[in-house]
């Protein structure tokens, strides 16, 4: 934040604050800096003081949450099937191009809530900076940068021990913070082998030790099967998707630490497309058992103790900017609204790190405040139901 841009400071009075626990009671905040200097908890909570000649914001009758953070977006992509991404002409600039594109998605999913994200593949380590230096507005992000799958981009094979940390090598000389691992098929795998990890354990675990090594961390799309527990056994940091997760999975998963991100809105989308015959027929029986299990997994998760965190998997121009839909999937499928605002809060920011995710003294101002009481999660299907974003004490909308 620049100097001759940031506030002198704010206070935000009257509002339903949300805790670290997820209940809410009327408070006052104070903003200086860009951080929480002070928060007042008591019935009427508002006070008359405006302290350095801090803005005053009234919010009486309102509801403030702390920023979203979304575990799992592609922010480099605008289309579902992303070889359709429109490209530069002969001799344009391509990165002038790109940066046109990506540009509104970022926008949009700042001014949603999202104030911080994990980009799963498709942004590069230079629009993290971008963002990062206020060139460009968004929330701060950390990136994959590109996807590891069991085939190169090359045409040729990705797996072996040896090439595989190679990879990681190269990925993290590119600027990622993460490594994304696809170890399971997903819609459009060939019938019967979604479950089928595409590495052996010996490469999986390969993978997470050369990203600690080098100070990177590992996500991994898994559907289920052995992937996942090998992933977990491994010490990746995140199981994405998860929609086959069994109840052995979800203890073990406990214990290590590791993290689901069940991304339930985006595949609620890819049945009601396929149900438009929008996609492949062949898919149809797949996303139809795909969205019958998912809330399943959610809830095996959530009951063994599994942490789980807000991940939209929105990667097209219509989707970005509608990450909080989110929080009423996950609320549904058996998180109930306290820990469902969790998950999209605290847990997230906990995994990434940089932040605890809370509305606390000494904390980054990231703040959604909301016209209505968010433990109706419905609310969140609302775009209109936020009035106000804030990303380190600034107002972005």
């Amino acid at each position: 934040m620049s100097p001759l841009t940031a506030p002198v400071g704010l206070v935000v009075r009257g509002a339903h604050v949300m805790d670290a626990d997820g209940a809410f009671s009327v408070a006052r905040i104070e903003v200086s800096g860009g951080r929480i200097v002070a928060v007042e908890r008591r019935p009427g909570a508002a006070g008359d003081e405006r302290p350095g000649g801090s803005e005053i914001v009234e919010a009486t009758g309102l509801w403030l949450i702390p920023g979203i953070v979304d575990c799992h977006t592609h922010l480099g992509w605008t289309t579902f099937l992303h070889d359709d991404e429109p490209e530069a002409g002969p001799g344009g600039d391509v990165r002038a191009r790109r940066r046109a594109l990506v540009a509104p998605a970022l926008a949009a999913t700042l001014r949603a809530g999202v104030t911080s994200a994990r980009d799963a593949g498709g942004a590069e380590a230079e629009l993290r900076d971008e963002v990062a230096a206020g060139v460009l507005p968004g929330p701060r992000l950390a990136v994959a940068v590109e996807i590891i799958t069991a085939q190169a981009s090359s045409g040729g094979a990705d797996n072996g021990v040896e090439h595989l940390r190679e990879r990681v090598r190269g990925l993290v000389a590119r600027g990622a913070d993460w490594i994304k691992l696809m170890a399971t098929g997903g819609v459009m795998a060939a019938a019967g082998t979604e479950l089928e990890s595409a590495f052996s354990e010996e490469e999986i675990f390969a993978v997470v030790d050369e990203a600690r090594v080098l100070g990177a961390r590992v996500m991994v799309h898994a559907w289920g099967g052995p992937a996942v527990t090998h992933a977990i056994a491994a010490g990746a940091a995140s199981i994405e998707h998860g929609i086959f997760l069994t109840r052995e999975q979800a203890v073990a998963g406990a214990a290590n630490g590791t993290v689901l991100v069940p991304t339930l809105a985006i595949y609620a989308e890819v049945a009601q497309m396929a149900e438009r015959g929008e996609l492949p027929s062949s898919v149809l029986d797949r996303v139809r058992r795909v969205v019958a299990a998912h809330p399943v997994a959610v809830r095996t998760a959530h009951e063994a103790g599994m942490r789980i965190v807000l991940g939209s998997d929105y990667g097209t121009t219509d989707q970005h900017g509608r990450n909080l839909t989110e929080i009423d999937h996950l609320a549904r499928a058996g998180l109930g609204a306290r820990h469902a605002l969790l998950a999209a809060t605290r847990n997230g920011a906990e995994l990434l790190g940089g932040g605890s995710g809370l509305l606390e003294v000494g904390e980054v101002f990231d703040a959604v405040l909301l016209d209505a009481d968010p433990r109706d999660t419905g609310i969140f299907l609302r775009p209109d139901a936020v009035v106000a974003v804030y990303q380190d004490g600034q107002k972005v909308r």
